[in-house]
C-alpha cells in the first residue's frame, strides 16, 4: 500500500484532483456571486449552465490523470467499491477538499469589496 507513495503519477493525480477541484469551485461559486446591480435577480440560466459545463471540463481535463472523482463522495463510493486504495482515497479527499478552500480563498480575494458584503450568504 505504501508503495505507491514512491510513484510520481501517484502525486500527480494527486495534485491533478486539487488543481480540478479548485478550478471547478472557482468557476461555479463565482458564476453564483452576484454580480448584477442591485434588484436584478442572479440569472439562474448562467449559474446552472457554468456549474454543468465546468464540472465537464474540469473532468475531461484531468480523468486520464487520476480519474477525475472531484468530489469526495465519489472517492468514497469508488472505495466502498474497491476501486481505490484506502490510501489513495484519503489523499484524494484531502487533495479535494484542501482545492475547494483553496478556490474559495482565490475568490474572496479576487471579489471587489463593495460585493463582499454578500459573499457566502442566501441573500
Amino acid at each position: 500500500m505504501f508503495r505507491e507513495l514512491q510513484r510520481r503519477s501517484f502525486w500527480r493525480a494527486v495534485l491533478a484532483e486539487f488543481l480540478g477541484m479548485t478550478i471547478f469551485v472557482f468557476l461555479s461559486t463565482g458564476s453564483a456571486t452576484k454580480w448584477t446591480p442591485r434588484g436584478y435577480p442572479a440569472d439562474v440560466v448562467q449559474i446552472s449552465l457554468t456549474f454543468g459545463l465546468s464540472i465537464a471540463t474540469t473532468a475531461q481535463i484531468i480523468g486520464h490523470l487520476s480519474g477525475g472523482h472531484l468530489n469526495p463522495a465519489v472517492t468514497l463510493g469508488l472505495l466502498a467499491g474497491c476501486q481505490v486504495s484506502l490510501l489513495r482515497a484519503i489523499l484524494y479527499i484531502a487533495s479535494q477538499l484542501l482545492g475547494s478552500v483553496a478556490a474559495s480563498g482565490l475568490l474572496l480575494g479576487l471579489t471587489p469589496s463593495s460585493r463582499n458584503s454578500t459573499l457566502g450568504l442566501n441573500a
